[in-house]
């Protein structure tokens, strides 16, 4: 059985105007995602307006360490996140049973 996995997930509001800014900071965060192992994928809104709306993620094995403490990867995310503010949310895989009442957590 495959280990379990490891979600970075970000939603953030990019102005129009600053897209190629956003493109290059989430390139850097991709390619040191790339280097560290963990997988990353980028998602636009499918009707943005003035400001267009992007969920970010990165994907990981939760049986290795873990990619966003890595110093290349946790300063591209630091940037991007100064840069441009988000919610960010971290999540653990889940396999069945999936309910407390069966026995899991």
């Amino acid at each position: 059985m495959a280990s379990p996995h490891r979600l970075l997930s970000a939603r953030r509001a990019v102005p129009v105007d600053r897209l190629p800014d956003y493109a290059r900071a989430w390139e850097r965060v991709r390619s040191a995602a790339a280097a560290s192992g963990a997988h990353a994928w980028l998602f636009r809104a499918a009707s943005p307006r003035d400001t267009s709306w992007y969920l970010e993620f990165l994907e990981w094995s939760a049986a290795g360490a873990d990619p966003t403490e890595t110093p290349e990867l946790a300063r591209a995310l630091a940037e991007l996140g100064a840069a441009f503010p988000g919610s960010v949310e971290r999540w653990d895989e889940v396999s069945p049973p999936y309910f407390p009442e069966e026995g899991t957590p």
